[in-house]
């Protein structure tokens, strides 16, 4: 079976991982940096030397963060391929590549599967795991080609821990773990390093933006999700630490917060049966 962007299987394999990449000096490029966990690993990124580029569909917001760590902002929308594309092309006449790429952006989506449309699955697909093809597929080339890189594509806690409430963002974020990790199976080989890194509860304007649908939309329920992320998640900065983290040991998988850490280990220890019938009870009350 053919390699993916490379050609990286056969005789090149390696036995050893690459190296996490030395961030001094590096280039970085975050997308949805504007805000919430994106803004925060563009200013850790820019606190350890690296030279950012700050992406985000929000021209304004781009700006900001670009202008806070000396950075230098460019807007796309990553769900439309053409952009992402153009945008590279971009990065690379004016810094030559990028070193890091740190696929972040996404949007929320809560409501059961019978109460979305074709449109819904099609709006957080386009951004959620569409934008993440789209990014490794404008980007990775040039770090196989180099043989020099690291991916680190944004999933969650969620994405090993089923949700009767909340089918499509799981879906997407398990779509992002299950590519990371073939990507990194592959890229290795070539010296370019992939890394999942699944959040757990934080505090961003992530549930701003987020659509309600059906009994989700419901404005007692929005309030209490909402209240709930602003008292008991975790700061953005907690998973911007992670990422930098990620980048420098090479690592694979990298859950953030004691809740993403305990669906990990469940995931593998507790029978496929009580972790549904948990699922099932919990759809209830939450």
């Amino acid at each position: 079976m053919a390699s993916g962007v490379g050609g990286t299987s056969g005789s090149s394999f390696r036995s050893r991982p690459p190296r996490g990449i030395r961030l001094e000096g590096a280039v970085a490029l975050v997308t949805g940096a504007g805000s919430g966990i994106g803004r925060a690993t563009a200013f850790a990124l820019a606190g350890e030397g690296a030279r950012v580029l700050a992406v985000d569909v929000d021209a304004e917001t781009a700006k900001s963060t670009a202008a806070e760590c000396n950075g230098f902002p460019y807007v796309a929308d990553v769900s439309d391929r053409s952009a992402v594309l153009e945008l590279a092309t971009a990065v690379e006449s004016d810094h030559g590549g990028v070193d890091v790429l740190v696929n972040n952006a996404g949007v929320g989506l809560s409501g059961r599967f019978l109460d979305m449309t074709p449109a819904d699955w099609e709006w957080i697909r386009g951004v959620n795991l569409e934008g993440v093809i789209n990014g490794c597929r404008a980007f990775g080339p040039g770090m196989v080609r180099r043989r020099r890189g690291h991916v680190v594509n944004v999933s969650s806690g969620l994405a090993y821990v089923p949700s009767a409430t909340e089918p499509a963002y799981v879906t997407t974020k398990a779509a992002v773990l299950a590519l990371s990790r073939c990507l990194r199976a592959d890229w290795s080989a070539a010296g370019v390093g992939v890394s999942a890194v699944c959040p757990g509860v934080i505090a961003t304007p992530i549930l701003e933006h987020a659509r309600f649908l059906g009994e989700r939309a419901d404005p007692a329920t929005v309030r209490r999700l909402r209240d709930m992320f602003a008292r008991r998640g975790h700061p953005p900065a907690k998973v911007a630490d992670a990422i930098v983290d990620a980048i420098r040991r090479n690592r694979g998988v990298v859950p953030v917060g004691a809740e993403s850490w305990a669906g990990w280990f469940v995931r593998g220890l507790v029978p496929t049966r009580v972790v549904d019938r948990v699922a099932s009870g919990l759809a209830g009350r939450v």
